[in-house]
C-alpha cells in the first residue's frame, strides 16, 4: 500500500444491500437491530486495514448499547467479491457472524461510497497493556471534571445576619415570581 506521508489513503468501496440481505439470510432480527445501532451513530470508527485484488479486510468499532462507558465491539470483516467468501467476526457475546453490530458495519458501508484507510494506530493497540493498568478511555466523566469547567469558588458570608437575609431576600422573590405567574395565567 502506498501511503503518502501525511496524506489518508481513501478508496471506493461500496457494499450492496441485496449482499447484506444474502448474507443475513432468513432472519430480519439482524438488519432491524443493525439498523438501529446505525441510526443511532453507534459505529464509531471503520476503515480498512489491508486490501489485495481477492479481498478487502476492515475493522470497525461499536459503542456497546447495554454498556456505552466500556470498549467499543470489535469488527472485523473480510470481504470478497462472492458474500459466501465474507469472514466477519465481532467481540459481542452473541458471536454469531450475523449480530446486530456486524450489520450496523455492512449498513455503514452501504451508505458510504468510501473507506478510509486505518493505520496500526487508528486501532486498539494489542500489545504491552496489562489487564490491571489498562483504563476505560471511553468512560464517562462528570462535568466537573473535565478540564474546561472551572469550580466555581463557594461564597460563604462570614455575618449571621447577612445569611438571613440573603435567604429572606431569595424567598421573597420566588413567592413574587410564583404571585405573578399566578396572575399572568388564564383562568
Amino acid at each position: 500500500m502506498d501511503q503518502t506521508a501525511g496524506i489518508r489513503n481513501i478508496i471506493d468501496f461500496n457494499i450492496k444491500l441485496l449482499d447484506i440481505l444474502d448474507y443475513v439470510g432468513d432472519s430480519v432480527r439482524p438488519i432491524r437491530e443493525g439498523s438501529a445501532v446505525y441510526d443511532a451513530k453507534h459505529v464509531v470508527c471503520i476503515g480498512y486495514t489491508n486490501r489485495s485484488d481477492q479481498d478487502i479486510s476492515i475493522k470497525g468499532y461499536v459503542t456497546q448499547s447495554s454498556h456505552p462507558g466500556n470498549m467499543p465491539h470489535e469488527i472485523c470483516l473480510k470481504i470478497t467479491n462472492n458474500v459466501s467468501g465474507w469472514v466477519l467476526r465481532c467481540s459481542c457475546k452473541a458471536g454469531t457472524g450475523r449480530c446486530k453490530h456486524i450489520v450496523a458495519c455492512l449498513l455503514h458501508l452501504n451508505r458510504s461510497d468510501q473507506v478510509e484507510y486505518l493505520s496500526c494506530t487508528d486501532t486498539r493497540q494489542a500489545w504491552g497493556i496489562l489487564k490491571s493498568k489498562a483504563s476505560a478511555p471511553w468512560g464517562a466523566k462528570r462535568v466537573s471534571e473535565l478540564c474546561c469547567i472551572k469550580t466555581p469558588t463557594r461564597l460563604v458570608p462570614t455575618d449571621p445576619n447577612l445569611k438571613d437575609e440573603i435567604v429572606k431576600q431569595s424567598f421573597t422573590r420566588i413567592l413574587e415570581g410564583m404571585y405573578k405567574l399566578t396572575l399572568s395565567f388564564p383562568w
